[in-house]
């Protein structure tokens, strides 16, 4: 999963988390300094907990290393090919998330705006330190950080000593960063209802601070709350101000009336501190699982569709006496082995492929190739393969711990075998041997598509990514001579059409000609074209072409995907026509 998306995810189940602890524990309680303190704590929590490492002592502790291995050994994966395309659901729903963000956070400024622009306007004093802002406007008496506005003309001279009192408390104790914390946690996670509610909390709970400083002052409390009362009527006019009546009144009204809560209950907030406990031990815990994830099924993904095989950049004559070519158990005991008695399964420090996993990836695509024989076959599935990094890096006892067929383990051996030294593990900070486990999973796209609607000529043509010398070296890198036709001497050339779709993929590979060498004569060949291989049918049997006609259906179907055809500015699904050359030296 998308480390960005992950954090997300984990923020977003904290505050759904201290959320619901605050309704359970503390919803009723009159800590409301202690309250502000744990609503405001639990946005930052969750904010910051998931950087907060643990690793290194965990790893360390038996019982982890025991769930990690048992949790790691359970993954295997396997990542089908998708036509690549902007306009994904993902994408879709990335960029609805994003709108809606833009717009609660454009809202915001606007108010912000309002805020500066009747500090502009109004008359201004200063009242024990703070601003008061006398507008002409009918608004409802806020405050915004250090500044109080307030229309004295709707209020007579005791209602606003009331409001002043009121709204000195949010000033002094600066309320607004509390407010502007819960805004901006909205407009973030605003697809979560949890942090909605939570600034709920946070608004009312500054209220219940502000009311409780009018009461102390002296001011009686009937009268205060109905004058509470004769202000509800008005609408709040900017939502980042603290508002004198902010609603829900009868919330407020019960807790000025709300007996004191005994000062034990105030220990009950000690509870936090297990949860962001387990908090963080949680994310922890899923990061050393990730990490054992990945040294154990570093390549998920390295093989996943006949577009992923890249084979090696070697001349066709040289891919006759390939290495692939030498028998299985010849592959296997060209390796060095290593004393398994000393192998650990779990390092502090697992091996590393120099680079990282993209690097891994990339080698194994750039290295194997799918098996002629497998490819015509129609073979596909899993080869799972287990080998030592040693102390020095190298790679020994190779094995095949779940095979797919005798073709497909031989060329996962073979490259596997090619692989250059790693980065040993680690253990105590000493080098050690580890246990590596990699799965590569060979399997064909069968994408069919639709020949009635297939051009022939288009105004943009397709294009293969970096051009027609790109196309040429694709070909040169991944083709081989068939060892066959090789001996034979066969030689000529194999003229292949296939379909360019309108997302770039390649499919309906369809042999049109073979051309064998020094003979006047075209053989033709017909082909039955599925999805994007071919079976081969000659009708010309006295030759070797057949050979040649089947290797070439299997490396155009290695090719990655074109920038698509267009015709009146719409990307449409576009024959294309490919002649390949073998020739010995």
């Amino acid at each position: 999963m998308n480390d960005a998306l992950m954090y997300f995810l984990k923020v977003n189940v904290a505050i759904a988390l201290f959320y619901l602890f605050f309704r359970l524990a503390f919803y009723n309680d009159t800590f409301w300094k202690t309250r502000r303190f744990y609503l405001i704590f639990s946005i930052l929590l969750s904010l910051v907990y998931p950087f907060i490492s643990l690793t290194d002592w965990l790893e360390k502790q038996e019982p982890m290393q025991a769930i990690v291995v048992s949790y790691a050994q359970l993954q295997e994966m396997t990542i089908t090919p998708q036509p690549v395309s902007k306009l994904t659901a993902e994408n879709v729903l990335l960029a609805i998330y994003a709108l809606v963000s833009a717009i609660l956070l454009i809202k915001m400024l606007v108010q912000l705006a309002s805020i500066l622009k009747w500090k502009w306007k109004g008359e201004k004093q200063e009242l024990q330190g703070i601003e008061i802002i006398s507008v002409k406007e009918s608004i409802t008496p806020f405050s915004f950080f250090n500044m109080i506005f307030i229309n004295p003309a709707l209020h007579n001279e005791h209602d606003t000593t009331q409001i002043l009192t009121h709204e000195l408390t949010h000033a002094r104790q600066m309320h607004s960063i509390d407010v502007i914390v819960s805004e901006l946690i909205t407009i973030a996670c605003w697809v979560n209802p949890a942090a909605w509610l939570l600034k709920r909390e946070i608004r009312q709970n500054l209220e219940f601070l502000a009311d409780n400083s009018v009461l102390e002052s002296g001011f009686d409390s009937k009268k205060y709350q109905y004058h509470l009362l004769e202000l509800s009527y008005q609408t709040p006019d900017v939502k980042l101000g603290n508002k004198f009546n902010v609603s829900p009144l009868k919330k407020r009204i019960t807790m000025m009336n709300q007996q004191k809560t005994s000062k034990a209950g105030i220990l009950k907030y000690s509870l936090i501190v297990p949860l962001a406990l387990a908090l963080i031990l949680s994310s922890n815990a899923q990061t050393i699982v990730n990490s054992a994830k990945k040294a154990v099924t570093a390549t998920k993904n390295a093989v996943t569709g006949t577009k992923s095989i890249v084979a090696n950049e070697t001349n066709v004559v040289a891919d006759t006496k390939n290495e692939s070519q030498k028998p299985l158990l010849a592959l296997v005991q060209d390796v060095k082995q290593t004393d398994n008695s000393k192998v650990y399964t779990v390092v502090e420090k697992m091996p590393q492929f120099p680079g990282g996993d993209v690097e891994l990836i990339k080698f194994i695509s750039n290295n194997l190739r799918y098996p002629e024989t497998s490819f015509f076959n129609r073979v596909q599935g899993k080869v799972t393969l287990r080998f030592t990094v040693s102390e020095a890096g190298k790679v020994g006892s190779i094995e095949v711990i779940r095979s797919l067929d005798a073709a497909c383990d031989k060329e996962a051996l073979r490259v596997i075998k090619a692989l250059p030294d790693f980065i040993p593990g680690e253990q105590n900070n000493k080098k050690v041997a580890v246990w590596y486990t990699l799965p590569i999973t060979f399997k064909i796209d069968d994408s069919p598509i639709d020949n009635s609607k297939v051009y022939t000529v288009v105004e943009k043509m397709p294009q293969f990514p970096g051009g027609d010398q790109e196309l040429v070296r694709h070909i040169a890198k991944n083709l081989y001579y068939p060892a066959e036709a090789a001996k034979t001497g066969t030689q000529g050339k194999v003229i292949v059409q296939f379909v360019v779709s309108e997302t770039g993929k390649v499919g309906n590979i369809t042999i049109l000609r073979t051309i064998p060498e020094n003979k006047k004569k075209l053989d033709e060949v017909v082909v039955v074209g599925y999805g994007s291989t071919a079976n081969v049918k000659p009708q010309s049997p006295e030759t070797n072409m057949t050979l040649l006609a089947q290797e070439a259906a299997r490396v155009v179907s290695t090719l990655p995907d074109f920038i698509p055809g267009e015709q009146n500015s719409k990307k449409v699904a576009v024959y294309y026509t490919l002649p390949i050359t073998f020739k010995l030296n």
